[in-house]
């Protein structure tokens, strides 16, 4: 099972070095959403304190979609060229 996920995650990897501009918006994207966060909620320590993790998380997950139609896209042109020769 860990030999499959390392292959992913290699696969992932390696789709997301070809193209290093994307990765670089969604790495900036992710340091933006987080670094803005604070100036819409307020100076109050201790509330950024209680919602900081929860601010890097959804952060980082929308970050990931940004970069998802990348990854997706050979498995969508395989399927259908798998569905075509059906």
């Amino acid at each position: 099972m860990f030999a499959a996920l390392k292959c992913i995650i290699a696969r992932d990897l390696m789709l997301a070095l070809r193209h290093r501009s994307d990765v670089l918006t969604t790495v900036f994207f992710f340091i933006i959403v987080v670094s803005l966060f604070p100036l819409g909620v307020g100076p109050e320590t201790d509330l950024l304190r209680s919602m900081a993790a929860g601010v890097v998380w959804v952060s980082a997950l929308l970050a990931s979609m940004l970069i998802l139609s990348l990854l997706l896209a050979p498995l969508a042109v395989a399927a259908a060229l798998r569905i075509s020769v059906e």
